[in-house]
């Protein structure tokens, strides 16, 4: 009986805890869904964000219910809220990011950071990288402009990523400079550094402007931004003996020289290697704070032309080893690919600049990448292989000769057989046939329609002139060719015919008192041009005014040296002078 009773005991204490733990653990829930559906800014676009603090309320729901209508013990009364409990706390901890679980590694964002960090991550990764650049106003030189990888991508399926690197701002490029006359120099130096135009010139004047106004400007309108642009501000009509000089190291050399000549200062320029950009003050012989005497002391300044850099031996590095090497040395590099018969594919045969050469940084660098062999194809035509060869800067050259075998426009022959290897430096000699070889026969004495049906029956081109009279030769029959007789020549050709005008006809030359505009020379001349030509085709007359004392203005004269005569005979081919009295 004390036995049964301490088993009943027993039993209502864990029903109690089991009631006692099913409710707190209820009202938890309650309060980590509200608390997640506060804290969600919008539950329709995120509705993750409270889908697991739900389910967590409906199971805690259920266990609260099964509580309240339990009556028998058991262990899992007790397991089932405790652990329900944990998972709850478990999941409002990750939520919340008081624990962060393990996960694999994602891509992040490389916008505007330097390409060196890309480099020594995708190094460690074993991914490779292609770079390539691109000009842009908002991102630095040599910073990342974009990947054509996406943020959150999982790094371990990623391979390959393309890099687009910033040159810098393009300066090729066209902008719409403004008439800054009137502006105060200041305004000036600002919007050229805004709009990026690094071809300016401030020149400095002495004048009756207001000191610091640009009076002259030597373009606006549309300009690329490195045109060259003078501007021409005053100095002002009273320039100070003294000026006290300002530190204008770390300037750039166009805001320093700016200076200088905006207060008369002389100047001169030395060139040094420096870890500086290129054209960056590094140094002056006067020290900021000392009076410069604009009329004697010249201020030195010491340039940066960049780092030096000493260029290692590429040939012993691939593709990749020489992109890093190249960026991190703040250099520019082109890959040029050719064929070679002696270095396999994607060794670097050559570079442009010998190894231990000094360079400033920003200069361009050329590698010459090989391809390796390149082996003679087959080709069905001429066209096929000039395509081949032109996509592989393969060299050749062309001669054409007949042949009675192969037809006009292919190959003979070529220098080098299907599947021979091409030394790059090498010719390809291509013999082209002309087609059979066409004997040119004498079309003298031939008619017209006779030498047209020669031409069409061997295959060459005729085309026919009118030459002149002729005693041996009819009219419109062939008495000279462009080409001799017996010259060899190929299908399609083409020969020039002279055809004859026919044996020459004579008249006799008359004129009257009709033909003469007595006291006009050339109103004799015009109405003889008017009438010959109809009266004695095929017969050419020259006109000459002559001065004579007993013949007036406008008179034909009857003799003279060269002059035709009223009755004389001519013919047609002849050329006569007619003369006229002036």
């Amino acid at each position: 009986m004390a036995k049964e009773k301490k088993e009943n005991k027993t039993k209502k204490e864990v029903l109690v805890v089991y009631k006692a733990l099913s409710t707190i653990v209820f009202i938890l829930s309650v309060a980590y869904l509200a608390y997640s559906i506060i804290s969600t800014e919008s539950i329709l676009t995120n509705i993750n964000d409270i889908m697991m603090p739900l389910f967590i309320f409906f199971i805690s729901l259920i266990v609260f219910i099964s509580s309240l209508k339990v009556t028998h013990k058991s262990i899992m009364y007790i397991l089932l809220p405790i652990m329900l409990l944990i998972f709850m706390l478990f999941t409002f901890m990750i939520n919340n990011k008081v624990i962060k679980l393990p996960e694999d590694e994602k891509m992040i964002s490389y916008t505007n950071k330097p390409y060196n960090d890309l480099s020594s991550w995708a190094e460690k990764n074993n991914i490779e990288l292609i770079v390539e650049y691109e000009h842009s106003d908002e991102v630095e030189k040599g910073n990342i402009i974009r990947l054509d990888v996406l943020e959150g991508s999982l790094v371990k399926d990623i391979k390959t990523i393309t890099a687009t690197i910033s040159d810098g701002p393009d300066y090729d490029k066209t902008i719409i400079v403004p008439s800054m006359l009137g502006w105060n120099v200041d305004d000036a130096l600002d919007y050229i550094k805004k709009n990026f135009l690094n071809n300016v010139t401030i020149n400095f004047e002495k004048s009756d402007s207001e000191k610091d106004i640009i009076y002259k400007q030597s373009k606006n309108g549309e300009i690329r931004r490195n045109s060259e642009l003078i501007l021409t501000a005053s100095l002002g009509t009273e320039i100070p003996d003294t000026v006290e000089m300002i530190n204008l190291k770390d300037k750039t050399l166009f805001e320093a020289l700016t200076w200088l000549k905006r207060n008369d200062i002389s100047y001169e320029l030395k060139y040094e290697f420096n870890d500086k950009d290129i054209n960056i003050v590094i140094g002056q012989n006067i020290e900021s704070g000392k009076e410069v005497n604009t009329k004697e002391d010249i201020v030195v300044l010491n340039v940066s032309k960049g780092k030096s850099i000493k260029l290692v031996d590429f040939t012993k590095m691939n593709v990749t080893e020489i992109t890093d090497w190249v960026l991190k040395n703040n250099l520019k590099v082109i890959f040029e690919e050719i064929y070679s018969e002696n270095i396999e594919t994607g060794k670097v045969i050559k570079q442009d600049i010998e190894p231990n050469t000094e360079v400033a940084s920003g200069t361009l660098v050329t590698i010459t990448i090989s391809r390796g062999q390149i082996k003679m194809q087959k080709f069905s035509n001429l066209y096929e292989f000039k395509e081949w060869a032109n996509k592989y800067n393969v060299k050749y050259s062309e001669s054409y000769e007949y042949s009675d075998s192969v037809s006009k426009g292919n190959v003979i022959s070529y220098s080098y057989s299907e599947g021979d290897t091409i030394d790059p430096d090498d010719v390809i000699y291509i013999r082209v046939s002309l087609g059979k070889a066409i004997s040119i026969p004498s079309f003298i004495g031939k008619s017209k329609s006779e030498a047209q049906t020669t031409c069409n029956n061997l295959g060459i081109r005729c085309s026919f002139t009118t030459g002149s009279y002729s005693n041996t030769y009819s009219e419109n029959v062939v008495y000279a060719q462009s080409r001799n007789s017996g010259t060899k020549v190929a299908s399609g050709s083409s020969i020039t015919l002279t055809l004859s005008k026919g044996t020459p006809k004579s008249f006799t030359f008359t004129y009257g008192e009709n033909d003469m505009s007595f006291g006009n020379a050339q109103g004799t001349i015009n109405k003889l041009k008017s009438r010959v030509g109809n009266d004695y085709p095929g017969v050419t007359f020259n006109y000459k005014t002559v001065a004579h004392n007993s013949y007036s203005a406008g008179m034909i004269l009857p003799t003279g040296d060269n002059c035709i005569k009223n009755g004389t005979s001519i013919k047609q081919g002849s050329t006569y002078t007619i003369c006229v009295v002036g």
